[in-house]
C-alpha cells in the first residue's frame, strides 16, 4: 500500500518558490531543495519528480500569484493609462532595504531561455499573458482618448513588456529607476 502524502504542498511550494527565486535554477542544489521541503530525497522524487519539474511548478505558482496581483492592481483604476503609469511608478518605489529579488520569471528568462528549451514554452506563455493585460489597457485607453489611437497597440504593448522586463532585471543592480520609467511612460 503506497504511503499517503503528509506535507502541505502549498507551503512546500511557497518555500521552494522563494528558494528558486533567490538562488535561480542553477544556484539551487538538490540538498537546498531537500532542506527547504523537509523531505528526504526518495520522498522528494516521489512527490515532485526531478529538480526541473519542481522548478517549472514553482514558476507556475509564482506566475499565478503575480498575474492575480497584476489583474487585481489594474482593475483598481478607472483610467487604463493611469493603471499602466501606476504599475511602472510602483516598480520604482520598492523598498531599498533588504535583498533585491527582482522578478522570478525575468530572472528565469535571463538564466535559462537560451540553454533550456523545455522552459521556452512557459516563458512565451507568460509573455503572452502579460502582453494581453497591456494590450487590453492600451486599447481601453485609446478608446477613451488617453492614448493616441494612431499608435499600434500591439507594438506599444510589446514595448511596455520589454521595458517591464528590463526594469525588473535592472532593479537588481540599481534602485533609482524613476527617470527610466518616466522615459518609458513618455511613449504613451
Amino acid at each position: 500500500m503506497p504511503k499517503s502524502v503528509t506535507f502541505d504542498r502549498n507551503q512546500v511550494m511557497e518555500n521552494v518558490m522563494k528558494l528558486f527565486w533567490k538562488k535561480g535554477y542553477n544556484g539551487t542544489s538538490m540538498q537546498d531543495l531537500v532542506d527547504v521541503t523537509g523531505l528526504n530525497r526518495s520522498s522528494f522524487y516521489n512527490s515532485f519528480g526531478d529538480k526541473f519539474s519542481l522548478y517549472e511548478e514553482a514558476l507556475g505558482y509564482y506566475q499565478d500569484q503575480q498575474m492575480d496581483a497584476l489583474n487585481q492592481f489594474v482593475s483598481g483604476y478607472s483610467s487604463p493609462k493611469e493603471a499602466i503609469i501606476s504599475l511602472f511608478k510602483g516598480m520604482t518605489q520598492t523598498p531599498a532595504s533588504g535583498p533585491k529579488m527582482g522578478c522570478m520569471v525575468s530572472k528565469c528568462t535571463s538564466e535559462l531561455s537560451n540553454v533550456e528549451p523545455r522552459i521556452v514554452p512557459f516563458l512565451k506563455e507568460n509573455k503572452d499573458r502579460v502582453l494581453n493585460v497591456f494590450l487590453r489597457l492600451i486599447q481601453e485607453a485609446q478608446s477613451k482618448g488617453e492614448i493616441d489611437a494612431q499608435k499600434d497597440a500591439k507594438t506599444l504593448a510589446l514595448y511596455l513588456f520589454a521595458n517591464l522586463q528590463g526594469v525588473n532585471i535592472t532593479s537588481l543592480l540599481e534602485s533609482d529607476l524613476e527617470g527610466v520609467t518616466d522615459q518609458v511612460l513618455e511613449s504613451l
